[in-house]
């Protein structure tokens, strides 16, 4: 059974069930308003634009979207966006010396502060530098 007042239900209710969307009340179709909106912004960017000023009428906004709906059988697939799915921190596998970390600061004339936030914004760039001069240190015991 699908919960008009569940966003995705109501999504499908608009898009599939025309008759049970006649029979809902506005209040349900304007506290939708927002995202069936930015849902239809997606493929109708200009149309979403021109609805998206504040004092409108939600509900009417939302009859006019399940006109659009009425030309699709389904719910269409650029209606729902994909989303990134965070990757989890894994452990560095490199952990540069204490020397070649000393060295760094020193030729770039920073502190640890600076050090810090490289390793935090650009941590690959950084450790290809610390390797490098790890490189140059170790050249003779090979």
């Amino acid at each position: 059974m699908l919960d008009e007042t569940k966003l995705f239900d109501f999504v499908k209710i608009m898009f599939t069930k025309k008759d049970l969307y006649n029979n809902i009340k506005q209040h349900s179709k304007k506290r939708h308003h927002f995202m069936i909106n930015r849902f239809f912004s997606i493929k109708y960017p200009s149309n979403a634009d021109a609805f998206n000023f504040n004092g409108i009428n939600g509900a009417s906004v939302v009859d006019s979207w399940s006109m659009v709906a009425s030309r699709f059988k389904s719910v269409p697939g650029w209606f729902y966006t994909k989303t990134k799915k965070t990757e989890k921190q894994k452990a560095d596998k490199y952990i540069p010396s204490e020397l070649a970390i000393n060295l760094f600061l020193e030729k770039n004339e920073i502190g640890i502060r600076e050090y810090n936030e490289l390793l935090k914004f650009s941590k690959q760039d950084l450790y290809k530098d610390l390797q490098h001069i790890e490189k140059q240190i170790n050249v003779y015991e090979q």
